[in-house]
């Protein structure tokens, strides 16, 4: 699997899929209420000023993400050894610090992290970026 592209297009399904729940919880209903209670903040459901805050962190990470999904398809038009290698370097770095807070209050103890499955396939493009920007080769 030294293939750039089947990472690439791996690592942009996996980051649209992870854009769901962000997009559903901006919509409201049921997913804004879910991560209101994985919060654990008291009265953060019954304040306005704090339901402005959630509503800008989720503004906020939806254009982090659609940043990223527009990098990959960026990077999946590259076609030089040396490009693509630093392009996935970076993508890998970025994907890195954007899963690692979840691992961390998962390690500490904390609640407010995803299920473990949906961790486990945020590792996947951290894994594969990394792999491919050392080790990649390109398709002839």
């Amino acid at each position: 699997m030294k293939n750039f592209k089947t990472i690439l297009i791996v690592t942009l399904i996996l980051d649209i899929m992870q854009c769901i729940p962000l997009v559903l919880a901006k919509m409201g209903g049921e997913m804004k209420n879910q991560m209101i209670n994985d919060f654990n903040i008291e009265g953060l459901a019954s304040s306005s000023p704090g339901l402005e805050v959630l509503d800008m962190m989720l503004y906020i990470f939806g254009f982090i993400i659609l940043g990223s999904i527009f990098s990959v398809i960026y990077a999946l038009r590259l076609k030089t050894l040396d490009g693509l290698k630093s392009a996935t370097f970076i993508l890998f770095i970025i994907h890195l610090f954007w899963t690692l807070p979840d691992f961390i209050t998962l390690i500490s103890g904390g609640s407010a992290h995803p299920p473990l499955a949906i961790m486990v396939l945020t590792l996947i493009p951290v894994i594969g970026l990394y792999y491919v920007s050392q080790k990649g080769e390109l398709k002839s």
